[in-house]
């Protein structure tokens, strides 16, 4: 039995060893989560503080400096918070760059309140050229762009990569998810006297960023990233005439596949239509129009979020209305609307637009019009819109290869007849305003036109059985033209004039006579196809719109036919 003594007392003091080891590592276990968790910025802060500065600085090629209030590192959750980063200018190594040829087009200053790092290695930062992160957060960065910078407005010439900078500095760089999130826009057009773009609440959502040797040229990234979405909440702005807001109320920019989503697009009028016609001091269309749905694909984001033109090879805008109201009662400016064609308000844009094809699908079109002879409304309604526009464009080189913009869109006329329309816009002679129009009206009852002919011509149709109406009609800046099929049926109208006191409208029972028995022809029922249409022919008011030109020559034709 006391041979066994030794042995005991070995193990026993072996046990004490172990003991005293294991509580040696808990205390400097705990020590070094007491240091990591209350020391951790004040010892790693100056380093990484002197390692992002550089970064900067050498991805820059010397022109932005990064200026941090505070670093927060915690080693424990793999965290690390920046707390107001500003990136600045030097103004000077600037004016070293433009001198030498090499400035770039844009500058940027760029502040924000928080970024928060997780998946953050302090080692990794210092020690390694490799860096992965998990997701860096940036909250409430406020962006300015300053366009251009150098003398001649042209990009740098430059051609090095980012990549190629930083390389000395960082081999590889990786983030799997980079959320911007509140974000302010600033964009400064110095070449046209400092005209300002402003986007607020912007969010930006980047996957699988990555910056290293064979990134550098993937055309198939946008900024790095396989994947990137840019939100923009609630836009809205003012028109310069301040008659009207364009809203949205979202805008989705997947910028890697160059879609843009928007919903609920509208341009609408400040103030209902009493309040809109008090503001004007001589007559104007109040427009009002929405869309739920736009979308673009091969969108050049770029130059659009920059105001600096809209490239898109499709487009489709989808379940959307417009009301045009006119009121009568304002005096008109006396002005003339030549150069008002919609193919020449294209090219009286101020920047560049190209859109391949642009679908619309389930637009609904009204035009109200208030008659200061009876003060009453007149309604022309076209429902279930469905069409395409090609070629929207006013870039010289397009219309090179292609000079015919075409609209082509099929409706219901007033809830009733079909109706089919084409317009051809020859986009090398905007300066004449040469267009031309084919359209054609499916069988109908006429009746359905009193919304319009009672109230706007003074007339309300008894009775007619519309077969069919086919107008082709050419046009310029000065006059159009064309030729009118109108076969009908059984025509009886009623001719009216207004009350002394414009509260209702009178039947004038001998002129409805005169017309009827004498004037008109009830049918023209047994016209073929093949037989010659009548000519419809109008000299233009410069004074009225396109859709009156085209308006009046086909009424032209129509009286031909009917007299």
């Amino acid at each position: 039995m006391h041979e066994n003594k030794p042995n005991k007392l070995h193990n026993s003091n072996l046990l004490k060893k172990i003991f005293i080891s294991l509580l040696l590592i808990g205390v400097i276990g705990i020590g070094g989560f007491f240091y990591l968790k209350y020391r951790k910025s004040a010892d790693f802060e100056p380093l990484i503080k002197e390692k992002l500065q550089q970064l900067v600085k050498d991805g820059s090629n010397g022109l932005y400096v990064l200026d941090i209030d505070k670093i927060e590192i915690d080693v424990l959750h793999s965290r690390a918070t920046v707390h107001n980063a500003r990136l600045l200018i030097d103004s000077a190594r600037l004016k070293v760059l433009d001198t030498a040829g090499i400035s770039p087009v844009d500058v940027y200053k760029i502040s924000l309140s928080d970024l928060v790092i997780d998946g953050f290695n302090v080692d990794d930062l210092l020690q390694k050229k490799n860096i992965d992160l998990d997701i860096l957060n940036i909250k409430n960065p406020v962006v300015e762009i300053y366009h251009p910078v150098n003398k001649n407005n042209k990009f740098s010439k430059d051609t090095a990569t980012l990549y190629s900078r930083i390389a000395k500095s960082l081999g590889h760089f990786y983030i799997k998810h980079l959320v911007i999130s509140n974000m302010n826009f600033v964009y400064h057009n110095i070449a046209h006297k400092e005209k300002l773009t402003a986007f607020k609440n912007v969010s930006m959502k980047f996957n699988d960023l990555e910056i290293d040797s064979l990134t550098q040229f993937d055309t198939t990234r946008f900024l790095y990233a396989k994947d990137a979405v840019i939100y923009l909440n609630n836009y809205s702005f003012r028109t310069p005439d301040s008659l009207y807001f364009v809203k949205a109320d979202s805008l989705i920019l997947h910028a890697a596949k160059s879609i843009l989503d928007i919903t609920n697009l509208s341009l609408e009028p400040r103030g209902n239509k009493t309040e809109f016609s008090k503001k004007l001091t001589t007559y104007k269309d109040r427009y009002n129009i929405k869309f739920q749905k736009a979308s673009f694909k091969n969108v050049d984001w770029y130059n659009l979020f920059l105001s600096e033109g809209f490239s898109a090879k499709y487009g489709e805008l989808a379940d959307g209305e417009m009301e045009v109201y006119v009121n009568r009662n304002i005096p008109p400016s006396g002005k003339s609307k030549m150069g008002n064609y919609p193919h020449q308000l294209l090219m009286k844009l101020d920047f560049p637009v190209e859109v391949d094809t642009l679908r619309v699908n389930d637009f609904k079109l009204t035009y109200l019009e208030v008659n200061p002879k009876t003060q009453k409304t007149g309604t022309l309604l076209f429902d279930n819109i469905n069409g395409v526009i090609t070629n929207i464009t006013n870039i010289q080189e397009n219309i090179a290869a292609n000079k015919l913009m075409r609209v082509k869109a099929s409706s219901s006329l007033m809830g009733k007849g079909d109706l089919d329309a084409v317009f051809i816009f020859d986009l090398t002679k905007t300066k004449n305003g040469d267009f031309s129009v084919d359209a054609n009206l499916g069988a109908v009852n006429g009746t359905v036109f009193n919304d319009a002919a009672v109230p706007l011509g003074l007339f309300k149709i008894n009775s007619v059985s519309i077969k069919k109406l086919k107008t082709h009609i050419d046009g310029n800046n000065n006059n159009a033209h064309g030729t009118v099929f109108f076969v009908y049926d059984d025509l009886k109208i009623t001719a009216l004039k207004p009350s002394d006191d414009h509260k209702q409208l009178k039947n004038r029972k001998f002129l409805s006579f005169i017309a009827n028995t004498f004037i008109i022809n009830k049918s023209n029922n047994s016209v073929k196809e093949t037989s010659t249409p009548a000519q419809g022919n109008f000299v233009r008011d410069p004074k009225r719109s396109f859709f009156f030109l085209i308006w009046k020559t086909l009424l032209d034709g129509i009286i031909k036919i009917v007299s």
